[in-house]
């Protein structure tokens, strides 16, 4: 039997596969070889295209020497292993440090090598070996997702009834789709065939082989698992003699892995969480730069938004500016600026509300007018809030502007969204807008919240385009 076709067995069928599959017996599973010796190829690769276009350069020594320091940067990057149950930008990040730390090495030797190997060609060089790096990661995570059990590697997960939140951030992550098993250590809690479905409980000195059974390619423990750091330790021996990784979470929610910092005192694993820094220089850079940035689209755009407010006044009486009160940074109040989209409906009309929670939603608004609905649709009723960014009122990126009748149902987690400026994008509208649920609206807003950054925002703003053009959730 193929890794393959083996089934997701529950605890029925356990001791089935226990007596068919001995512990002896090698895993069927394999981890993805190390990807250091595809880097250090693509470097030479790279050093004898420079050499054969500029063979007055630094010739053979250039050959020799990028493929060594690509090498080296890469390993004490730790960005040579294929870790299937992060994200492409887990390993995007790390290969990002090596090339930083190539270039600043390429710059040292650009002094020795004077008119030969200048600053720029290594910068240029450091640049070419991380995207072929990352375009090489790219395969093999398509690769890794190809060769899984019906194109999805399994993950086993262990926790207790909170595990689920685990399984989706699984889920979620981006890279090749996962199956992801929940598990339980100890005895089962119900009696043989009357388990929940979808629960599996093995005992914990079986869950390294049962793991290797099944073809997991990782094992993730969370902390309502309940292991005791002895029997923790032991799994981890087990996991290390079938060569499957092992990964640990925290109770952390919510935090990306830019802030967390592994250390250890006194034999004591820790993990530091560093804050947030939503002020200072940093901040006050990407204020202004959003300021600049929004007065320059605004000029550009004023002839559109002209021929578009025209229009709006012409399809249905009433103002081309619809002006409103939202709750901006710190619970401030200010006016936000749309283009009208709603015309006059009569007050019979029964409007019902499609949202699961906080916010009013509805897919056909009877009071949205047919331009209403386009403009809706490419979200050019947004583009006056420019003019808010310009006042310092909102930001380019940021959570989404909300009600002050919203605000007052807010819990004490959910004020947290509060806590930066409000924005003419953002997680939440780059992630399905109006098709997310109210908890996911959170989840997301609180994720940029507590995790912000000015590359965070570069990101968003990237993605902005294509969520505009596919125009998910705009209604």
């Amino acid at each position: 039997m193929t890794n393959a076709s083996l089934p997701v067995p529950g605890v029925r069928e356990y001791e089935a596969l226990r007596l068919v599959h001995p512990r002896s017996e090698p895993p069927p599973w394999s981890p993805p070889p190390s990807l250091l010796l595809g880097d250090v190829v693509l470097a030479l690769i790279g050093a004898l295209a420079v050499w054969s276009t500029r063979p007055s350069g630094p010739g053979l020594l250039l050959v020799a020497a990028l493929p060594l320091g690509w090498g080296v940067a890469v390993q004490t990057s730790r960005a040579t292993e294929l870790v299937l149950v992060a994200s492409l930008a887990h390993a995007a990040r790390r290969l990002v440090s090596a090339g930083g730390l190539l270039a600043l090495v390429g710059c040292a030797a650009s002094t020795v090598l004077g008119s030969a190997f200048t600053a720029r060609d290594a910068f240029l060089l450091a640049l070419a070996c991380t995207a072929a790096s990352l375009a090489l990661r790219g395969a093999a995570w398509w690769a890794a997702g190809a060769r899984g059990v019906r194109g999805r590697p399994r993950v086993l997960v262990i926790g207790g009834d909170e595990r689920q939140d685990a399984v989706a951030a699984l889920e979620r992550r981006a890279g090749p789709a996962l199956s992801v098993i929940s598990l339980r250590t100890g005895a089962p809690a119900a009696p043989r065939g009357q388990e929940a479905p979808g629960v599996t409980t093995v005992p914990l000195e079986e869950v390294a082989s049962y793991a290797a059974r099944i073809g997991a390619c990782s094992v993730v423990v969370m902390p309502e698992a309940g292991l005791e750091p002895a029997g923790l330790r032991r799994l981890q021996w087990e996991l290390e003699r079938s060569r499957l990784p092992l990964c640990v979470g925290t109770p952390l929610v919510g935090v990306s892995s830019s802030r967390l910092d592994a250390t250890d005192v006194g034999g004591v694993p820790l993990v530091r969480v560093h804050p947030v820094r939503r002020s200072g220089v940093g901040s006050l850079v990407v204020d202004l730069a959003g300021r600049c940035v929004a007065a320059v689209a605004l000029l550009l755009t004023l002839p559109l938004l002209v021929i578009v407010g025209l229009a709006v006044r012409r399809e249905s009486p009433g103002p081309a500016v619809f002006r409103q009160q939202r709750v901006g940074r710190d619970g401030r109040l200010f006016t936000i600026y749309k283009l009208r989209t709603m015309g006059s409906t009569p007050a019979q009309t029964p409007l019902s509300n499609d949202s699961d929670g906080v916010l009013f939603k509805m897919r056909s608004d009877p009071r949205v007018t047919p331009l209403g609905r386009w403009l809706r649709t490419y979200s050019l009723d947004e583009l006056p809030q420019l003019l808010n960014v310009v006042l310092g009122h909102m930001r380019l990126v940021g959570p989404r502007p909300a009600l002050p009748e919203e605000v007052a149902r807010y819990d004490l987690d959910t004020r947290r969204r509060l806590a930066v400026q409000p924005g003419i994008t953002g997680l939440w509208q780059v992630s399905g807008r109006s098709d997310l649920s109210w908890e996911d609206t959170v989840r997301l807003d609180l994720h940029y919240v507590d995790n912000w950054s000015p590359t965070f925002d570069l990101l968003i703003l990237c993605r902005t385009l294509s969520a505009v053009l596919r125009h998910r959730g705009a209604y």
